[in-house]
């Protein structure tokens, strides 16, 4: 397939030999899958913006990835001598493997894994509610420095956003709905600023008798990790410590019975791969075992007491039994990851502490 490649004003464009098209390979293929041959192509470069890739046809696209598919086999160190499907499949391979890393780059970065395992949180949730038993989730998309910013920004409780929405309009208002609980996806320090974030809500849950969930991390008690928190000896004079000043004084308020932690979080998801979560796309294994898990997703475990909640209301029309393994505490069906580090095969436990 030969080409020249000419400027138009500020676009290049790849010019294919008209005269060479009839009787080219090219042609023969285009042939073969019905499509038409192209007299001129975008650079290969430009397909990175995607109003130039919408733009293109697919006779172009396709003529763009065979002359890219023919350079790499013009690098080959060996000659080809046939274009056949297992060719074609070594090349497809090299570049399921290139894909695979740079998503694997993306969806281990902290960024993305905090917006996934909300979405998955919530799929847990809804996943695990009879809606036909009068049970609703309804969402607000608010994040924890906003509603921080709604307490600072208004002069007294009652004008901030979140009583509004919970006391005011549902029960306080005739025909209203009372909210049964709260439940966030956020996790909480103790930070001076993070207690009297919780503070706050608290005073409109115990006003709206809506129980608000929330969840605590390594960070609350000081530590990197979960594993360095469940090395603490003794966690009753863990508190006793001069940082936990405010968080103790927060406690002993009668409207602190309103705020629930959670904790640790658990798995939100196996890993992709063609033996747990297969990607029809495109051959996709994602590289995650046992050792790393910091690239495992983890879901908040505020979302997994909700659907223990939810079960509860279902079962006996009020959220009681909540408490202890045998009592409705127990977080059931859980995904376990089952991974080979050459000395055989090993459960990757779903939480991140026992």
């Amino acid at each position: 397939m030969k080409q020249n490649e000419s400027r138009q004003g500020a676009t290049e464009t790849t010019v294919l030999d008209a005269s060479q098209q009839t009787d080219s390979v090219y042609a023969s293929l285009c042939n073969k899958i019905n499509l038409k041959t192209v007299a001129e192509a975008r650079p290969l470069e430009a397909f990175r913006d995607n109003d130039t890739l919408s733009e293109a046809s697919a006779d172009e696209r396709v003529a763009r990835g065979m002359d890219a598919l023919l350079n790499l086999i013009a690098k080959e160190s060996k000659p080809v001598d046939r274009l056949d499907k297992s060719l074609l499949d070594f090349y497809i391979g090299q570049l399921d493997r290139q894909i695979s890393r740079q998503l694997d780059a993306v969806m281990h970065t902290p960024e993305f894994q905090a917006l996934e395992g909300r979405w998955r949180g919530l799929k847990m949730l809804v996943s695990r509610t009879d809606f036909r038993k009068n049970a609703r989730i309804e969402v607000l998309d608010v994040s924890k420095d906003a509603l921080q910013r709604d307490f600072e920004d208004t002069p007294e409780l009652i004008q901030s956003g979140l009583y509004r929405l919970t006391y005011i309009e549902e029960y306080d208002t005739p025909g209203g709905q009372p909210i049964s609980a709260m439940i966030s996806d956020f996790e909480f320090t103790n930070s001076p600023m993070d207690v009297a974030l919780l503070r706050n809500i608290s005073k409109v849950a115990a006003a709206a008798h809506m129980p608000f969930i929330g969840s605590v991390g390594a960070a609350f008690f000081g530590k990197q990790s979960m594993e360095e928190v469940a090395a603490i000896q003794d966690i009753g004079n863990y508190f006793d410590r001069a940082e936990y000043i405010k968080w103790k004084s927060f406690r002993d308020t009668d409207d602190a019975r309103y705020v629930g932690l959670t904790m640790p979080r658990v798995l939100g998801r196996l890993p992709y791969g063609k033996d747990t979560t297969p990607v029809r796309a495109f051959s996709y294994d994602e590289a995650v075992k046992g050792p790393d898990h910091d690239k495992y997703l983890w879901v908040n475990a505020s979302f997994a007491f909700a659907a223990n909640m939810v079960r509860s209301f279902v079962n006996n029309g009020w959220c009681v039994q909540i408490r202890g393994p045998q009592a409705g505490g127990k977080v059931e069906d859980l995904p376990v990851h089952l991974y080979d580090l050459g000395t055989g095969v090993q459960p990757k436990i779903p939480t991140e502490v026992l």
